[in-house]
């Protein structure tokens, strides 16, 4: 539900988290300043009315790489949406997200990278089991991108690499059923299709390639990973690099595109994730290192914001919380979707709850105009600079991608919360903080034991997972832009949109 954002006098102060979450690696994730990694993060997709949006990425190395390609839903971040792409060395890859005049959504390359699954008409659509209502609150119409980088074969004379490659004449892979091959379920060293563990594949023989098992490693911070979102209806188009980490994962992680944890399979697409590798015999615990105030736990965003109709300009925030996923019990959280009233999945303690995450975050603002005016706000009014002793103001923000309009002109098409306020100009900037909501934080493991996929395709009927959530430490992940469009009602040709990315700070 959209909220209107009045100022209130609600007084905000950072909490600080509990105790840190057992089996975290040692290795620290560090956000990349040269826009390179084996983690991007596009921080917005959407396709509500006439936008889509668009996703290019570079292998810069000069080894295969398999890539981990998943569009988050913006309410809870459910995976509306994944895939491997295997990319031969120096390629790129790049498509786009639209819907249809029936609310379908897929994703649609003209490239001939080898997708797994394989594309049809060069589409993948959305499953409708998190595709949600459009125009409701689980709508998958807007979101998030995780890109994850799986592993790279050791070396490029393995099968996979060069079923894999780009063919000089044809300039299409040499086998891509060949490469897909590697990502059934279940298979057996030198005998049988499939993930044989997380680093190793067999790869049948074909016409067109001899076949093996495949071993693979790291794959190192090779990604290069780029968006842009446009808006067909007026023509208006922005993008930017996404956020990079390096050093996210440092280990393959191949996983299984054949089942998932609702079959019993923790050896499946769900990973890897934001919390690492898979769950039998991978590292997780990398969540709360991404938490960490110098990776993605800011204390602030800090973005200009404009409400300047009479210029024809107007802006929307984008603010992403990552990875809120790995914080409930998804088993017991998607039980409560089905039937509100037989499960409770309200806040609570850790031993008794399902959803330990930090939405609803309780958002403090402080905002400022271009200038530094010297007058008095009335009480419960936003301020501008500088302001009089008093309490900042906050406001709620409830999904994982949230898009904040500022005097109800929104870009997007879309608005969670508006902010609406004199301050004197209809522009200036401010820094948004966030605190999670009250009660204990914490991440919630599988219980890796469980998973019964080994060993046959054939999956025990009913067999129900569980997981165990422990507390957690750092402050909530963000990452997001304030989008900008200047409408030139007298030459719509020159209409134009930018995207400029928040600045952070790392303390209050």
């Amino acid at each position: 539900m959209k909220q209107v954002f009045k100022p209130l006098g609600i007084a905000a102060a950072v909490a600080a988290a509990s105790a840190g979450y057992v089996n975290v690696a040692n290795a620290q994730p560090a956000v990349a300043n040269n826009a390179l990694g084996d983690l991007a993060l596009v921080p917005y997709y959407t396709v509500n009315g006439e936008w889509i949006t668009g996703i290019h990425i570079v292998n810069t190395s000069d080894r295969t790489q398999v890539v981990k390609f998943r569009f988050r839903r913006a309410l809870d971040s459910l995976d509306a949406l994944d895939f491997n792409v295997v990319m031969s060395p120096q390629d790129v890859y790049a498509g786009f997200l639209s819907d249809d005049e029936n609310g379908n959504i897929a994703w649609a390359a003209d490239d001939t990278t080898c997708t797994v699954p394989g594309t049809t008409n060069g589409k993948l659509a959305m499953p409708a089991i998190y595709r949600g209502t459009p125009g409701e609150d689980n709508d998958a119409a807007t979101g998030y991108v995780e890109i994850i980088a799986m592993g790279s074969p050791m070396t490029e004379t393995m099968p996979i690499a060069v079923a894999a490659k780009h063919t000089t004449d044809t300039l299409t892979p040499v086998d891509c059923a060949a490469v897909r091959s590697n990502f059934f379920a279940n298979g057996v060293a030198g005998t049988t299709r499939g993930v044989i563990d997380n680093m190793t594949t067999h790869q049948p023989t074909t016409d067109d390639v001899t076949g093996g098992d495949n071993v693979y490693e790291d794959s190192s911070d090779v990604l290069k990973v780029s968006y842009f979102i446009r808006d067909n209806a007026t023509g208006i188009e922005f993008g930017d690099n996404a956020v990079h980490i390096q050093g996210f994962i440092e280990e393959p992680t191949i996983t299984n595109q054949q089942f998932g944890y609702l079959s019993g399979d923790l050896n499946g697409f769900d990973f890897p994730d934001l919390d690492g590798s898979e769950p039998v015999n991978g590292t997780r615990g990398r969540f709360e290192l991404l938490r960490a105030s110098d990776v993605l736990g800011v204390a602030n965003l800090i973005n200009e914001w404009t409400a300047n109709p009479a210029n024809g300009a107007a802006l929307d925030w984008v603010v992403t919380m990552p990875g809120q996923y790995v914080m409930f019990d998804v088993i017991n959280y998607l039980a409560s979707l089905a039937d509100p009233d037989n499960v409770d999945c309200d806040t609570g303690t850790l031993d008794t709850e399902c959803d330990y995450r930090d939405i609803p975050v309780t958002a403090s603002v402080v905002p400022y105009n271009r200038e530094e005016l010297s007058i008095i706000p009335e009480e419960g009014n936003l301020v501008v600079s500088p302001a009089p002793p008093g309490v900042p103001q906050a406001l709620l923000l409830e999904k994982e991608t949230n898009v904040i309009s500022f005097g109800g002109n929104s870009v997007l098409g879309v608005t969670d919360v508006d902010i609406t306020a004199d301050l004197g100009q209809p522009y200036g900037w401010l820094s948004l903080a966030v605190t999670s909501q009250p009660q204990d934080q914490g991440v919630c493991a599988w219980d890796g034991s469980q998973d019964a996929a080994a060993g046959s395709e054939s999956l025990p009927a009913g067999l129900a997972l569980t997981q165990s959530c422990a507390s957690v430490s750092g402050n909530v992940p963000m990452i997001g832009f304030a989008a900008w469009a200047r409408s030139v009602a007298a030459n719509p040709d020159a209409s134009y949109g930018r995207i400029v990315a928040h600045s952070f700070s790392s303390s209050l």
